[in-house]
């Protein structure tokens, strides 16, 4: 679970207690949180977050009323992410309907997360590796959708971060929240298969400092995924 204080852009968007409601949704469809995964105590979320508790209150209770937390009482209680009904046709419907959309947005996936790959082969780190291959051995493991997400967000995020351009990190980080809000009717073997083999042949370029290569390998993976999600969502 990664729950960090609000940031000024979180604080932008809007003021008060939605400002709270936009960034634990924002986790939730990263994966940095997932269905069963209890948040924080009260007041520890509260002073994480920077706000004030009865702003934390309000939040919780409108993430509560649309379904998205559940809040038990007792001494083992606390709120805890759900998951949310889905009717995989309906869904995949909906998805239909904004195909441009969502193909869009893997191109510029492509465009700003190849740039990252070339830039992080260049400054690569132990440090980034070790966070490459921890995502790795997460995403081999993943048994559900919800934690294929999260190995895939700390991968791709982990290469943004390592390319030392906060612009980038930003931009990448975007372009998941969006993409990813459309698509949780598609399969966890797609998005693990798919990812697998490709996160590993960019981790291995990365790692021999071969940043045409590590650009090259991000390039192939997000292709395959824009190919993918075509043929899945295709009438």
């Amino acid at each position: 679970m990664n729950i960090s204080p609000l940031s000024d852009g979180d604080r932008r968007l809007t003021a008060g207690y939605q400002a709270i409601v936009d960034y634990l949704r924002r986790q939730v469809t990263l994966g940095r949180l997932g269905p069963g995964d209890k948040l924080p105590a009260e007041r520890k979320l509260a002073e994480t977050l920077g706000v004030a508790r009865e702003t934390l209150r309000q939040a919780l209770r409108v993430l509560e009323g649309a379904g998205e937390i559940s809040v038990q009482r007792g001494a083992s209680g606390g709120a805890f992410i759900t998951a949310l009904e889905s009717n995989p046709e309906a869904r995949t419907s909906a998805l239909r309907g904004r195909r441009n959309e969502v193909l869009e947005l893997v191109q510029f996936r492509d465009i700003v997360e190849s740039a990252s790959a070339r830039l992080a082969a260049e400054a690569v780190t132990p440090n980034l590796l070790d966070r490459l291959d921890d995502a790795l051995a997460d995403l081999s493991a993943a048994t559900t959708l919800a934690q294929c997400r999260r190995a895939d967000t700390i991968f791709h995020l982990a290469i943004a971060e390592g390319s030392g351009n906060s612009l980038l990190v930003h931009s990448v980080e975007e372009a998941r929240i969006r993409m990813f809000e459309p698509v949780d009717a598609l399969a966890v073997t797609f998005i693990k298969n798919s990812s697998l083999v490709a996160h590993q042949a960019i981790r291995d370029a990365i790692a021999h400092h071969d940043s045409a290569q590590a650009e090259l390998e991000m390039r192939e993976h997000l292709a395959i995924t824009a190919a993918e999600f075509d043929r899945l969502i295709k009438d």
